[in-house]
C-alpha cells in the first residue's frame, strides 16, 4: 500500500523551502531515516529523511521546486505490506465512501486545487455567508463615515484613498461578481492593515486567504518599497525595472531562499525599525598581544578569535544594560526583558549571511565560548547546522574585519533591538599626554532600535564595549547580575 511522504515541519515558523538535491530516485529502496532530499529553508539546508524502509513509488518534486510544509513530495511502498493486503484494507474504507476508491482516482489527475464536491458546497456556503457578513460590515463602515450633505463623490472618498497606493486587485483570479475566498474575521484584519483583501493570494484550500496570507501580504509590499514610510502620502509606489537587455547581455539567477529571506527580513527591519548608529573606537593593544600569546599554545579548535572575545564582553555588557537586550512588543505596548543572554554570530557562507547563535554566552568562559563558536562557524559554512540553532539571540555581532573596512551601518536583526559591526583594526598614532605612540585601534559601530535604546544608552553601552576591550580586569571587578 502507497504512503506519502509529506514535507515535516523542520523549525517554529519555517512554512516552506526549496529542493536543492534529490538523492533517491523512483523504483530505489531505501532504509528508515535515510536522506531522501535536502531541503534548503531560511534557516538552514535540512534533509527529509524516509519514514519507513521500502521502495520509492513516486517523486512529486525537482531541484529548484518551492514546497510548504505538509505538502506531498513523494510516495512509496513499505516493506511488509504486500500488494496483495492492499484490497483487504482498503475494502471497509471503500465500503464507508459514497465516491468508492475509483471515484478517488478518477480526480487524482485533475489540476490543482480541485476539491471534491462536497468541499465545494462548503466552499460555497462559505462565500455566501461571507458575502453576507461583508455587505453588513461594509454598510457600517459606511454609516460611521457619513458624507457631508450634498457631496455625493466624498461618500466614495475613503475608500479611493485607502486603495490608491497598493497594487491592483487580482482580476484574473478574482473576478468583480466573486467576494475573495476569506472570512469576515480576516477581511476585517486586511481593512485594519489597509489591505485590499483582493490583492492577496490565499494558500488555504481553494485560495482561502488567512490571516497568515495578510501579513506575507504586507511583508512582501514592504519589502518590495510599496508601502515605505516616507513620501507624498506615506507611501511610494515601485517603479519597475527597465529592460537592461537593450544595452547588452544579462543573465538572471534565481534568489535563493536564504537571500529571499535575508532581502525580506532586512527590508522589514528597516522600513518598520528607526535605525541610529553611533561608532567608536577601542584599543586592543594589550588584549591582542594576550590573543596571540594564548594562541601559540591553544589547540586548532580552541584558537581565540577576536569575535569570540567580542561574544564574552558583548554578553557582559548586555547583563550592565538589560534594556538593550530585549525586543519591543507594540501590540502589547510592552518591552520584553530577556534575563537570558543569547549572541548571534554573523557568519559569510557561500550560501549568503547565516546568523548561528551562541546560548548562554554570559555563563560560558573565553575557552569554551571560543572552542563552541570554531565548530560552530565551520559547521555553519559547510551547511550543517539546524534551524534550531539560528533561532533565540537576543543580539547580533557581525565581523568584516577579516575583510577589511573602516566601518558601517549593519542592520538590526528584528526582533532584536541592537547590533555591533566590527572592521579592521589598524595601527594608529595616539597622542598619550607626552607623545605619539603607536595603538592597535579596532573601529566599532553600534545600530540599534531609536524607538527602545536612546541616544545616550546607546553611546554608554559601546563605550561599555570599548573600556573592557581596553581593560579586560574590568570585567572581573563587575558583580554578578
Amino acid at each position: 500500500m502507497k504512503q506519502e511522504i509529506r514535507v515535516p515541519e523542520v523549525s517554529d515558523g519555517v512554512e516552506k523551502g526549496t529542493v536543492i538535491g534529490l538523492s533517491v530516485s523512483v523504483g530505489d529502496r531505501v532504509e528508515e531515516d535515510q536522506t531522501l532530499l535536502e531541503l534548503e529553508t531560511d534557516k538552514a539546508v535540512v534533509g527529509l529523511p524516509a519514514p519507513f524502509t521500502g521502495t520509492i513509488s513516486e517523486i512529486l518534486v525537482d531541484e529548484g521546486d518551492e514546497v510548504e510544509v505538509g505538502q506531498v513530495v513523494m510516495t512509496g511502498e513499505p516493506e511488509g505490506e504486500g500488494q496483495d493486503e492492499a484490497p483487504q484494507e482498503e475494502e471497509p474504507a471503500a465500503q464507508e465512501d459514497e465516491r468508492g476508491e475509483e471515484g478517488a482516482d478518477e480526480e487524482a489527475p485533475a489540476e490543482d486545487g480541485d476539491r471534491p464536491a462536497s468541499d465545494e458546497k462548503e466552499a460555497d456556503a462559505d462565500r455566501e455567508e461571507d458575502r453576507t457578513a461583508e455587505k453588513t460590515e461594509d454598510e457600517r463602515d459606511e454609516a460611521s463615515e457619513p458624507a457631508p450633505d450634498g457631496d455625493e463623490d466624498a461618500k466614495e472618498a475613503p475608500k479611493t484613498d485607502a486603495k490608491k497606493d497598493l497594487p491592483p486587485p487580482r482580476t484574473e483570479s478574482t473576478p468583480p461578481d466573486q467576494v475573495a475566498p476569506a472570512s469576515p474575521i480576516v477581511r476585517r484584519f486586511a481593512r485594519e492593515l489597509g489591505v485590499d483583501i483582493n490583492a492577496v493570494e490565499g494558500s488555504g484550500p481553494g485560495g482561502r486567504i488567512g490571516e497568515d496570507d495578510v501579513q506575507a501580504f504586507v511583508k512582501r509590499v514592504m519589502e518590495s518599497g510599496a508601502a515605505r514610510p516616507g513620501g507624498a502620502g506615506g507611501a511610494v509606489t515601485r517603479k519597475p525595472l527597465p529592460d537592461f537587455s537593450k544595452w547588452g547581455e544579462v543573465e538572471r539567477q534565481k534568489l535563493s531562499q536564504v537571500r529571499k529571506i535575508t532581502a525580506e527580513s532586512m527590508a522589514y527591519a528597516w522600513a518598520t525599525a528607526p535605525h541610529v548608529t553611533q561608532d567608536d573606537k577601542a584599543d586592543i593593544t594589550a588584549v591582542e598581544s594576550f590573543r596571540q600569546d594564548y594562541n601559540r599554545k591553544a589547540p586548532d579548535e580552541g584558537k581565540l578569535t577576536m569575535t569570540a572575545i567580542l561574544v564574552k564582553i558583548v554578553a557582559s555588557a548586555l547583563k550592565a544594560f538589560p534594556g538593550i537586550n530585549a525586543s519591543l512588543d507594540l501590540a502589547s505596548e510592552e518591552l520584553v526583558l530577556k534575563k537570558y543572554v543569547h549572541v548571534g554570530v554573523a557568519v559569510d557562507t557561500p550560501g549568503g549571511l547565516l546568523v548561528p547563535v551562541i546560548r548562554d554566552a554570559d555563563r560560558k568562559g573565553l575557552a569554551t565560548l571560543a572552542t563552541e563558536l570554531n565548530d560552530t562557524a565551520q559547521r555553519t559554512r559547510e551547511r550543517r547546522i539546524s534551524p534550531a540553532d539560528m533561532e533565540g539571540g537576543t543580539f547580533t555581532i557581525s565581523n568584516l574585519g577579516g575583510i577589511g573596512g573602516t566601518s558601517f551601518t549593519p542592520i538590526v536583526y528584528a526582533p532584536q533591538v541592537a547590533i555591533l559591526g566590527v572592521s579592521r583594526a589598524e595601527m594608529e598614532p595616539v597622542w598619550d599626554g607626552q607623545d605619539f605612540a603607536p595603538r592597535l585601534r579596532l573601529p566599532l559601530s553600534l545600530s540599534y532600535d531609536h524607538r527602545v535604546v536612546d541616544g545616550a544608552d546607546g553611546a554608554r553601552f559601546l563605550r561599555w564595549i570599548c573600556s573592557a576591550l581596553e581593560q579586560p580586569l574590568m570585567l572581573a571587578m563587575e558583580d554578578e547580575r
